[in-house]
């Protein structure tokens, strides 16, 4: 494989896959009645030397070619002229996977890392995550690559204590202490969680008893949603679970709340 890297930005950019690519080896000549139509348009981003450069890969002005090798879980990327600094944050990949891995992986380019590849930060790739053939885009964060396109679906578990309510979100079953929205807010990140959004809420508090979630009305609690108003923000749960209102998200009361966590 003899992918092109384009640096932009101190970044190190390889180019995307070819589709309907023309490869020539001579001169072309457009033979269109009128001037607009003499040009060709729709050429995709060039993946070797001897691929025609559309204009935007040609303004970039300077190439490298790059090689990618080593195992299943250990890829390695040799750069011509060689990366010759230190990879920064920020970095994007492209390449093509020689073949499907069997357990985690790791990069090496141009003798820097190796590094892992990541489904998500800290979460490493599975078995079969990059199929054999994939142009596998990764992004670098300064620490690992993540994988920014074909992983197949993933399921994440449940963090501990929230309770899965649908196979596509998790919830805390009981409320937390009062809060501004803005302190509520950073509290679910603070978890890897946000704040839970009215359809979430009404969705929960219909099986509520069925799924062991608590004190889900009787008060207000925060939701993600806005609402019609300027800083405000849908509040719910009230009197019942399909009761909404607006509050001010800087103004008092402070109000409970709960979090959720997309699986």
């Amino acid at each position: 494989m003899n992918p092109f890297a384009r640096p932009l930005l101190a970044t190190v950019l390889l180019a995307s896959p070819a589709l309907a690519q023309v490869q020539v080896d001579r001169s072309v000549r457009l033979t269109a009645p009128v001037d607009s139509a003499r040009r060709v348009t729709g050429l995709a981003d060039a993946t070797s030397e001897a691929e025609a450069l559309n204009l935007r890969t040609a303004a970039m002005g300077r190439f490298r070619t790059a090689t990618a090798g080593g195992t299943p879980d250990a890829w390695t990327i040799a750069l011509a002229p060689a990366l010759t600094d230190t990879l920064p944050a920020g970095s994007e990949l492209l390449l093509r996977i020689p073949a499907s891995n069997t357990t985690a992986v790791t990069l090496t380019i141009d003798g820097l890392g190796p590094f892992a590849v990541e489904e998500a930060p800290g979460d490493p790739l599975d078995s079969a995550d990059v199929p054999a053939g994939l142009m596998a885009r990764l992004l670098f964060d300064g620490t690992a690559f993540q994988l920014m396109n074909g992983r197949p679906s993933r399921t994440r578990p449940c963090p501990s204590g929230f309770v899965a309510v649908t196979d596509q979100f998790c919830m805390e079953p009981g409320q937390r202490d009062t809060l501004d929205f803005r302190e509520a807010a950073m509290a679910c990140g603070a978890l890897g969680a946000r704040l839970c959004t009215w359809g979430e809420f009404y969705t929960a508090c219909t099986r509520a008893a069925q799924l062991g979630l608590n004190d889900m009305t009787g008060d207000w609690e925060w939701t993600n949603n806005s609402a019609n108003a300027d800083m405000g923000v849908r509040v719910v749960g009230y009197s019942s679970c399909t009761v909404a209102a607006t509050s001010g998200a800087l103004d008092p009361p402070a109000r409970n709340f709960r979090c959720c966590f997309r699986h």
